[in-house]
């Protein structure tokens, strides 16, 4: 990729930085999009729906209270604008800045062959909403990014993970902007997990 390409891509991360990423519309199997802090706390709403729906939600990690005005728009705001977070103060900036993620529910197998049902799996499948643009480049690549980042990019405006090794987990990946990830690692990592591309 010549180095016009290079900043053409690191101009649509950057303008897209603070849009919000958002979950697939609302259907029977989806729910909406939710913070940790919803789940665990709200009595209430999609909070109370998804619990329900999720096998053995662990009683111990719930403190269901109603929650205040400030942290109800806080999360309204944080599954959908999360650029926000840049004008509050630190408890709110701490609220808005949460992982949001929403839940994709098991088929219902009641109705299905016995040999069908049994191969699907009765746990919902939880997805993450992220800002992070993961960069698949040949290895020989990586160290160009990183140098056309530094070198194009006022510093502070991307935090950056180069991925060396094994592919970080979920969580790790998530605090960043940009990762590079060297090209057969990911194609590795998708034979050998469970890993689905969207």
């Amino acid at each position: 990729m010549g180095v016009g390409k290079t900043l053409i891509s690191l101009a649509v991360i950057l303008s897209t930085l603070h849009q919000p990423a958002h979950a697939p519309p609302y259907e029977i199997d989806i729910s909406p999009a939710v913070t940790a802090h919803q789940l665990h706390t709200f009595p209430f709403g999609a909070a109370e729906n998804i619990r329900s729906q999720l096998p053995a939600y662990p009683p111990l990690r719930t403190d269901l209270a109603m929650p205040s005005l400030a942290e109800m728009c806080a999360n309204i705001l944080a599954t959908r604008d999360r650029s926000a977070a840049t004008d509050v103060g630190p408890h709110m900036s701490k609220l808005l800045k949460q992982r949001i993620c929403h839940y994709r529910y098991p088929p219902d197998t009641s109705c299905m062959r016995a040999v069908k049902a049994a191969s699907i799996s009765n746990i919902p499948e939880r997805t993450y909403l992220s800002k992070t643009t993961l960069l698949v480049v040949p290895p020989i690549l990586v160290d160009q990014w990183l140098q056309e980042i530094e070198k194009h990019v006022e510093h502070g405006a991307l935090s950056v993970l180069k991925v060396e090794g094994e592919l970080p987990g979920i969580h790790k990946l998530l605090e960043y902007d940009v990762s590079p990830a060297l090209f057969p690692l990911v194609f590795l990592l998708a034979d050998t997990r469970s890993f689905s591309w969207m």
